[in-house]
Formats: structure tokens, sequence, C-alpha cells
């Protein structure tokens, strides 16, 4: 289990890995057969890509202005496996929406609202909810790494990929948060984005979600609604979960190092890890 700490130098090291999963159509709602909480799944997922770019524009907007020579390298591994991020769930956004997931149309919103973004928000706070972004996707990513009821029933390959993931967010999680606090650090922005991210990022999701449901013929399927709900708050309950820890991001002093997940990730290096090549950066 992640345990708080007191903040020390990051140690976990950022490799950049690319990944080769196998096709697979067994399944249609290939969670444990159920239609709510894979369709969470992929609302996620369709986000990912243009998402992860917008991280990577967010931070390399201010690359040049990093003076410390060991953030300046973690910046490029964090635009490494960004980049990797992207690639992977638009082959996997593309086998979903072939098995009749309507995720084409959410990845298309998101391509325009990120846009509007980008030319409406400045470069500061452009990172700030890059931040907040970045602490969301930590957050989850230790629960999959972490608490086997996240993932049990889950089919290869599906199960490697979100682990593969969730490892790779908890190795960089620190390098937004840390180029902010170098070029920022401003605390009334940081938590003002964060707690906007946060009521956007949860209605976005839960549209998504219901959009994918909808259009897959499931909108009045209270089971799947039902599951999901369970999913959520109940068992294995990712949102009671986290919780605390998404209050922690309000703190004064909080730096994402607080949690240290490095006996996580060494277990899913040595345990539970794919095949991968890792990159050089």
């Amino acid at each position: 289990m992640a345990t708080s700490r007191t903040r020390t130098t990051p140690t976990l090291p950022i490799e950049v890995r690319r990944i080769r999963l196998p096709e697979d159509r067994s399944q249609r709602y290939w969670y444990r057969g159920d239609p709510g909480v894979t369709a969470f799944a992929y609302g996620l997922s369709a986000v990912f890509p243009d998402g992860e770019r917008f991280f990577i524009d967010a931070v390399r907007a201010f690359r040049d202005e990093i003076t410390d020579g060991d953030l300046k390298k973690r910046v490029r591994a964090f635009i490494g496996q960004e980049a990797q991020h992207g690639q992977v769930h638009e082959r996997y956004n593309q086998r979903a929406q072939e098995q009749g997931f309507a995720v084409d149309e959410i990845i298309a919103l998101c391509k325009a609202e990120l846009a509007e973004l980008r030319k409406r928000v400045p470069p500061a706070d452009q990172l700030a909810i890059t931040c907040a972004l970045e602490h969301f996707t930590a957050m989850m990513a230790e629960q999959l790494l972490d608490n086997p009821k996240m993932t049990d029933g889950i089919p290869s390959p599906h199960l490697e990929m979100w682990r593969w993931h969730a490892a790779e967010e908890a190795e960089h999680k620190a390098v937004a948060f840390d180029v902010y606090q170098a070029v920022d650090g401003s605390y009334a922005r940081r938590v003002f984005h964060y707690l906007l991210t946060s009521a956007t990022f949860a209605y976005g999701t839960g549209w998504s979600t219901v959009h994918l449901l909808r259009r897959d013929g499931q909108a009045k399927n209270l089971d799947a609604y039902l599951s999901l709900l369970k999913f959520l708050f109940v068992e294995p309950g990712l949102l009671r979960a986290i919780a605390p820890q998404w209050f922690d991001y309000l703190r004064p002093g909080f730096h994402p190092d607080d949690r240290d997940d490095s006996a996580l990730v060494e277990r899913w290096k040595r345990e539970l890890a794919p095949e991968f090549e890792t990159l050089s950066v």
C-alpha cells in the first residue's frame, strides 16, 4: 500500500516504454461483462490522447525557464511517456469504435474544448490545470496498482494496458507540479483550477459514460448504472478510496511525492509488467 511521507527528492526513475498489446475482441463488456464500468473506462480513454498532448504542451511552454538539470531531464521523460500514452490510447480507442462504442464523438468534443482552452487560458493557468489532472490520474493509478479488487476479472490485454499506464503515471506524477512550483507556484491559482477542474472533469466523465451507454443501446439498463455506482462508491469504491487524497491537494504544503508509490511501481515491474521496450530520451 502507498504510504504518506515527508517530501524528499523523487526517487522513482521515469522510464519511457513502448508497449505492444495484442488485439482482443473476445468480450465486448470486458470489465466483468459490465456495460457501465466498461463505458466509464472507454470514456476516460477517449479523452487521453488529446489530454496527454495538452499536458505535454503545458509543460513544454515553460521548459526554457527551468534551470534545474534534474527537472529538465524529468520533463523530457515526462513528454516521452505522455506521447506513448497518447499513441496507445489512440489505438485502443480505434478498437473501441470498431466494436461499436461511440468514442469518436467524445474525442471530437474533447479536441474542440482543448483547442478553445489553449486560445483563451494563459500558459500558467494551463499548467495549473495540468497539475490538477495529473493528480487525478495519480490517484486512480494508485488504486489500479494497489487494490486487487479494482482489477480482478479484467482480461488481458486490457489489464496490462491500464496497469502500464497507471505505473507510468505514478512515475511522473510530480513533474508538472515541480515545473509549476519552479515557474509560478501560486497557491491560489493552483487551488482555483483544481476545484474548477474537479467539477468539469466529474461532469465530463459522467457525460461521456452516459453518452456511450446511450449510443450502445444501454440507456435504460438500470443494472449498468447501479453497477457503476457500486464500482465508484462501494466495491471496490474508486471515488471513496481516493477522497482523502483529493482533499490532500488543498494543503498549502502539498507535494505529489508526499505519497510514496515506489513499492507499487517496483512490484509492477517485477511481477505484473507486460512486454515493453524501454526507449532512450
